[in-house]
């Protein structure tokens, strides 16, 4: 198993306990009645978020081994990194002014 699919299973796992925390404390503040439909309803959304993040996953898995989708990734980055260079040097153009002059001095 990739290293990467145990951190998103860990991810599974510990929302899956923090849902059952919380079902938890609700139980002991209810008069315990509805309680154990809530709790229910409580585990039920934290197995859907379970099996959504292993499908996000495993898509992301997908699309890791798919070359045509690396090569749109690594045109993304490279335009990413090309879009910070030129905010960069504009910001830099425009502190030091016309024809490369330094900006005035706050003092």
């Amino acid at each position: 198993m990739s290293t990467s699919k145990n951190a998103w299973n860990e991810v599974g796992d510990r929302f899956t306990a923090v849902g059952k925390r919380l079902a938890g404390h609700y139980d002991k503040r209810s008069d315990g009645g509805s309680a154990k439909e809530t709790q229910h309803k409580a585990e039920e959304v934290v197995r859907e978020i379970g099996n959504q993040l292993g499908r996000a996953l495993e898509a992301v898995d997908d699309t890791v081994r798919d070359d045509a989708a690396r090569q749109d990734l690594k045109q993304a980055f490279n335009a990413l990194g090309s879009a910070i260079s030129s905010t960069v040097e504009d910001a830099a153009t425009v502190i030091r002014g016309p024809k490369g002059e330094e900006p005035p001095r706050p003092d």
